[in-house]
């Protein structure tokens, strides 16, 4: 039985991001040689591409350009993730994401004016539903 992990799509070079284009990390590919791989884009899922950035201001996930507030449905993503894919507890995250990242996603207040960085709004989901989650943030 192969072991299972979740990876954001972009980095497996599929053209998901806002601007239709992709992040592929071939190194990354080579070591999931043998790995049951599971994609996945809260983005893509909720947006489409190519799409509006999104920027996570005062805690939430806000569309540049129309302002919306897309902090539930990515929340609502994550638990639909977990809810489908109750085997996977591993998952290697696109950096600076607002949904996807670890660590670096930016945080702004309502000046947007930057103010911390941290994880994005679908791993910090994870996190929560998933504590023995290993996450690791790529690119």
């Amino acid at each position: 039985m192969s072991k299972k992990v979740a990876v954001s799509a972009c980095l497996l070079g599929e053209n998901c991001r806002y601007d239709g284009r992709n992040k592929k990390d071939e190194g990354l590919l080579e070591a999931l040689r043998g790995w049951e791989v599971v994609p996945f884009c809260p983005e893509r899922a909720i947006l489409g591409v190519p799409r509006e950035m999104i920027d996570i201001v005062e805690g939430r996930a806000i569309g540049n350009e129309s302002k919306e507030d897309y902090t539930d449905k990515i929340e609502a993503y994550a638990k639909e993730f977990v809810q489908n894919n109750p085997d996977i507890i591993d998952f290697i995250v696109k950096a600076k994401s607002p949904s996807c990242a670890l660590a670096t996603a930016r945080y702004y207040d309502a000046n947007k004016r930057l103010k911390e960085k941290g994880a994005g709004i679908f791993t910090k989901t994870i996190q929560k539903l998933i504590k023995k989650a290993a996450i690791i943030e790529k690119g």
